[in-house]
């Protein structure tokens, strides 16, 4: 139990950049939803194109990256890095894409609810 509770309420260098990663990801995964459902849109991914709405597309954008966030979250607790500068490298990286990809999305969501109005 100590080890759970030790676990739960240790800090990693990573937790912001990891938390914002996976909100901006359903972020995305949501406002794909919400434009394919309108009929004026399509998935630009060729890998998710085929089952978006289904659960395969659930999986691949919902559970999947949870599971590899925890992943490397437990990985950088149990042995943590002494440079962290690469893997906060890639994560704002990352960051900044879907930021960019959120941005994306209100933008056309916002001209979508335009049309229809």
């Amino acid at each position: 139990m100590k080890k759970i509770i030790s676990f739960m309420t240790s800090e990693c260098a990573l937790d912001n950049r990891f938390t914002f990663l996976y909100f901006l990801n359903l972020s995305d995964y949501l406002f794909t939803l919400i434009l394919i459902s309108s009929g004026l849109f399509i998935e630009a991914n060729p890998l998710l194109s085929l089952n978006i709405g289904g659960m395969g597309g659930f999986l691949a954008k919902c559970i999947l990256p949870l599971l590899l966030i925890l992943y490397i979250r437990i990985r950088f607790i149990n042995n943590p890095p002494k440079n962290t500068f690469p893997a906060k490298l890639v994560l704002d990286i990352l960051l900044c894409f879907y930021f960019f990809v959120n941005c994306f999305h209100i933008f056309w969501l916002s001209y979508t609810i335009m049309i229809f109005i």
